[in-house]
């Protein structure tokens, strides 16, 4: 009996970016995949098939609330802005590699340097030539 990998389902979620609001499952990239999207040339049409290849669902509407479907055509009606970033979020989540953090960072707690004392040094003693 051998090992049977199941196939990541990644959900992807816009939050604080141009696509708020925006939820999509897409089907995890195989190594080969991968590879085939390094070397596509991205156009219209190869963007929309990789990302209906692996779409499996999203919470995006047309314009009278009805869902759009996760096929060529439903795609192809959406802005490829939009498209190109459901990608790029799959290939992200696919490699492991997380969002950025963010800029700010908290001054965090006094350094422990101002509680040494820093008094100065006593003075070192004088070296006599005879042993004692």
């Amino acid at each position: 009996m051998g090992y049977r990998p199941k196939r990541k389902i990644f959900a992807l979620n816009f939050a604080g970016t141009e696509w708020d609001g925006l939820e999509a499952s897409v089907r995890g990239l195989t190594v080969g995949e991968e590879l085939e999207l390094n070397d596509t040339e991205f156009t219209p049409d190869t963007v929309v098939r990789a990302l209906v290849q692996r779409l499996v669902s999203w919470n995006v509407e047309d314009e009278t609330g009805q869902p759009v479907p996760t096929t060529f055509e439903g795609v192809c009606t959406q802005d490829g802005g939009m498209v190109l970033a459901i990608l790029n979020a799959l290939r992200q989540a696919n490699s492991g590699v997380s969002d950025p953090l963010p800029s700010g960072s908290p001054s965090g707690g006094p350094s422990p340097e101002a509680s040494i004392p820093m008094a100065p040094l006593s003075p070192s003693p004088v070296n006599s030539a005879v042993p004692a």
